[in-house]
């Protein structure tokens, strides 16, 4: 069966799977160059059929996954969001909380804007002739779920499986909290309206310290390890009035929603040091977080847990988790974002549809590559301003210059998924030189003094470096892990610099072997199994999605070095 998920909220993404075997996965951005790229993915789209000489008319079953339109952040920044979060803001001030607050009002809320939901898929099928009989829906948290049921390949076990959803809105929802069980499928235990969102909680605390909500909650979560719990109590303690979680397992807002709590804030923190803030945020996110997954896990007893939507980016949280003594099992979606929600939807169409069970997310090496001919026409037009050679032995070449001390940007393979760069479109440094982030930050990234960079290490050193590595789950950097003193000499640049936990790619051959060749050179010739490894971009660009685009930043910033299929090249001066 052809199977095709379609999702056109903030980071708009296409997914296609065949007879079971997921083969492409990519949003836009990588097409339009703008980073959280909303809106229908209509390149990503043509590159699928295009790339597997298919068309739409092909596809057994096509899934939008949201019930209710899905938000463009970009677009609503500036206005709080949305239209809708401005009702909600009017509504705190008209309707009781105990009511706004309630699970009931969800179905309404669906209800309400269901319609133009469906005025916007009726209008996308007559754009690009899509049958009606060809089209899904599927609910916001559904998505969620099959996404991290499905990719985790826990549901080729025999054991019952608990997942855990969580973000900041989708479908009038915040978390839910579900049971799967080959003979009984799902079963939904919990779920909570988006009055309850601990993750909307968390971008208003983004947006209260001057950052972009939606976008730089990773920020707050960089910033909170630099303070002293002593130090942040004060905010802490204010926090703990904000929400909490009942005797019943579930997370309880005692404020106002969206803009009227953002304003009770900026009341109660006035004079507060931002980074107390921001320490104090990421401690009580954690402690509710921590404290919802015992309850359930207790509640259950079942030890195998599967987590997605966004508030699982949060890699910190994520360790803490898996460090839970009764978990003996834990996968967490890696970029568990909206953009998620197509790979959920395609999952979702396996099991309804199709009689096969879908593979599990090996890797997420699922976007375009680009050709020779394409690289070759592309450094021609940059003939001026740029020197290449083609090299034989890249991974040799790569390895050379990042032992020499060079930052190296490598373009190489089929494009990575995800907010995560992955090797293939990444930049590379050694990571035990302390300088390496200064460098970084100045030449090329731009990043936020407190930002940590992260790792790529080699699965055979994962345990020579981390506690408690497992490279079976942990090839996308979805958590962070406490270091050996072997690493804060290796992989000090990767480190976060004041707790030393490191977000660690653990690359092994099978899944990534050009990329795990570079490493394995490197080591050969340095010792060292791990090099420094952030995306190739620029600041506030996304991932870089062509070969125009990767050598534009190499011509834009201070990057050495870019390794583009079989071509090494450098500026000119």
């Amino acid at each position: 069966m052809n199977l095709l998920a379609l999702h056109d909220g903030h980071t708009a993404t296409a997914c296609f799977m065949k007879d079971g075997e997921l083969i492409a996965l990519v949003s836009e951005e990588r097409f339009t160059n703008v980073k959280n790229q909303a809106g229908f993915p209509r390149r990503a789209l043509e590159w699928i059929l295009s790339d597997n000489q298919i068309t739409l008319a092909d596809m057994d079953a096509i899934v939008f996954p949201h019930l209710v339109q899905p938000i463009d952040f970009s677009k609503s920044y500036a206005s709080h969001y949305s239209y809708r979060h401005l009702l909600a803001h009017l509504l705190n001030y008209v309707v009781p909380r105990n009511l706004l607050a309630s699970p009931a009002l969800v179905r309404p809320y669906v209800g309400l804007f269901r319609r133009h939901r469906s005025k916007t898929i009726r209008a996308y099928c007559a754009a690009y002739g899509i049958r009606p009989e060809q089209v899904h829906k599927l609910e916001h948290h559904s998505a969620h779920r099959y996404a991290a049921l499905y990719g985790s390949g826990f549901s080729a076990r025999a054991a019952p499986v608990l997942a855990f959803t969580l973000d900041g809105s989708g479908d009038g929802v915040s978390n839910t909290v579900s049971r799967w069980d080959p003979e009984n499928g799902h079963e939904l235990l919990a779920q909570q309206s988006s009055y309850h969102s601990i993750g909307e909680f968390y971008s208003l605390v983004t947006q209260l310290l001057g950052m972009r909500p939606g976008e730089h909650e990773y920020k707050v979560m960089g910033l909170a390890p630099y303070v002293a719990p002593e130090h942040s109590e004060r905010a802490y303690n204010i926090f703990r009035r904000y929400m909490h979680l009942n005797d019943r397992g579930e997370i309880i807002n005692n404020s106002r929603f969206g803009t009227a709590m953002l304003a009770r804030m900026r009341s109660d923190f006035q004079g507060e040091r931002f980074d107390n803030i921001a320490s104090a945020m990421q401690r009580h996110f954690e402690n509710i977080v921590l404290d919802w997954v015992r309850y359930w896990q207790a509640k259950t007893n079942i030890a195998t847990i599967v987590c997605g939507g966004g508030c699982f980016m949060n890699v910190k949280a994520n360790m803490l988790i898996a460090e839970l003594p009764e978990v003996e099992n834990a996968f967490f979606l890696p970029s568990c974002g909206d953009e998620s929600t197509a790979l959920g939807g395609v999952y979702y169409l396996a099991e309804t549809l199709d009689e096969r069970a879908p593979d599990r997310l090996t890797d997420l090496y699922k976007g375009p590559s680009s050709t020779a001919d394409e690289v070759e026409r592309t450094l021609s037009e940059f003939s001026d301003q740029i020197v290449w050679r083609k090299t034989d032995d890249m991974a040799a070449a790569v390895a050379e210059l990042l032992a020499a001390g060079n930052i190296v940007g490598r373009f190489d393979g089929r494009a990575e998924w995800g907010a995560r760069a992955l090797g293939n479109r990444s930049i590379l440094c050694r990571a035990d030189d302390p300088l390496s982030v200064r460098k970084l930050n100045q030449a090329i990234k731009m990043r936020d003094f407190w930002m940590p960079f992260a790792a790529s290490i080699l699965a055979e050193d994962a345990e020579r470096y981390l506690y408690g590595a497992d490279s079976a789950k942990n090839s996308y950097m979805t958590e962070t892990y406490r270091t050996k003193p072997l690493a804060q000499e290796h992989l000090i640049s990767g480190l976060h610099p004041y707790d030393h936990t490191c977000r660690a790619q653990i690359v092994s051959e099978n899944i990534s072997p050009s990329y795990y060749r570079v490493l394995s050179e490197f080591k050969r010739l340095t010792g060292i199994g791990g090099v420094l490894n952030t995306s190739l971009n620029l600041h506030g660009a996304p991932i870089v999605g062509s070969p125009r685009i990767a050598v534009e930043t190499l011509l834009n910033s201070g990057l050495g070095y870019l390794a583009v299929a079989g071509y090494l090249v450098h500026r000119r001066n």
